[in-house]
């Protein structure tokens, strides 16, 4: 996903943009699905998103367990409650992954959904092609979910 910068930076040639990992996930909670994107972050523990994503599925976090977590650029920790949630990511052509992941909701404001280490990245071996501004995302073998085959469109 490209990013507009407020200032050319010098180490990427003082351009005025540069490109995220960005991926497409859904996100579903007993009552509905929702489809969000989120950002692979490779420095990330755990995979966060905002409260709001938590309300609009109906997950009720009343009890959930809590953590204050470390966030790079924060001041000062933030408030996570943690709940089961099934995440599903696809390339839209031949294959989806769905798998069952602890995840935590984050009460403040993120500009990204963070994809971490647990929950997530864990369950996969990812390739980042700079040049190509693509991430290539495979399933390793601690991959607890199942594997979706798409059917082609005529």
């Amino acid at each position: 996903m490209p990013v507009v910068l407020p200032r050319p930076l010098p180490g990427l040639g003082h351009r005025l943009f540069h490109y995220r990992p960005v991926l497409f996930v859904q996100v579903s909670g007993s009552q509905s699905h929702l489809a969000f994107d989120g950002l692979l972050d490779t420095g990330a523990d755990e995979t966060v998103f905002q409260e709001r994503v938590a309300q609009s599925l109906g997950i009720d976090l009343t009890g959930a367990e809590e953590r204050q977590i470390d966030l790079i650029g924060r001041p000062a920790p933030i408030r996570v409650r943690y709940a089961a949630v099934t995440l599903q990511i696809t390339d839209g052509l031949r294959e989806t992954y769905a798998w069952s992941a602890v995840v935590g909701f984050a009460a403040t404001r993120l500009r990204y959904n963070l994809l971490g280490h647990g929950g997530f990245l864990e369950h996969f071996d990812i390739e980042f092609r700079g040049a190509d501004r693509v991430a290539v995302v495979m399933p390793n073998a601690a991959f607890p979910g199942s594997r979706l085959a798409l059917t082609p469109r005529p």
